[in-house]
């Protein structure tokens, strides 16, 4: 007579029956202990990308105990994107048969992201009037897409009569580092 098998660990047993002429009956059990399962989880992944948004969801590793058994991973729980650079952390947690929890963790790294400035504006005008009007900046994108934060412009002095009247903005990125561009105009004598 043989037991059913345990889910996962446990005992399964087989019993034999033996019989004598006078029909006593007499049993003999062997019994299989079943451990508990062991799991050898694949070491943490990860990698460096450029923007948040190239942190996508990896594909977990397939996992499967010392019997075989596939042990499917729940659905990842995903950290905060940082504003800028930083890690974004994919954490899957794989339980087994025997409500063992182990995770994996996928890790991305991601890099300050860059841009390039434009060149410094500048025009030439024929009178001091005509160097009042305030310059349209140029919107800055780093490479991720993301625009630069703009502040300004400070505005130069008015040359006596003829010189350079400059407007000046600055540019701050994600990290916090600003950058400066000028646009300015020529009053020639």
């Amino acid at each position: 007579v043989i037991s059913p098998d345990p889910v996962c660990a446990g005992t399964k047993t087989y019993t034999y029956t033996y019989t004598a002429c006078d029909n006593t009956a007499y049993t003999w059990v062997y019994t299989y202990t079943i451990s508990a399962p062991t799991v050898v989880m694949p070491a943490a992944g990860g990698s460096t990308v450029a923007c948040p948004a190239d942190a996508v969801a990896p594909v977990p590793p397939a996992v499967t105990d010392n019997c075989g058994r596939t042990i499917v991973p729940s659905a990842p729980v995903i950290s905060a994107a940082p504003a800028c650079a930083g890690v974004i952390t994919y954490t899957y947690t794989y339980t087994a048969c025997d409500n063992s929890s182990y995770t994996w963790v996928y890790t991305y790294t991601i890099s300050p992201p860059t841009f390039t400035l434009p060149a410094a504006g500048a025009a030439t005008v024929a009178c001091i009037s005509d160097a009042q009007v305030v310059p349209t900046p140029p919107v800055v994108n780093n490479s991720c897409g993301a625009p630069l934060t703009l502040t300004g412009p400070v505005v130069g002095a008015d040359p006596v009569c003829s010189g350079t009247k400059t407007y000046t903005w600055t540019y701050t990125d994600c990290t916090g580092t600003s950058y400066t561009n000028t646009a300015s105009a020529l009053l020639p004598p």
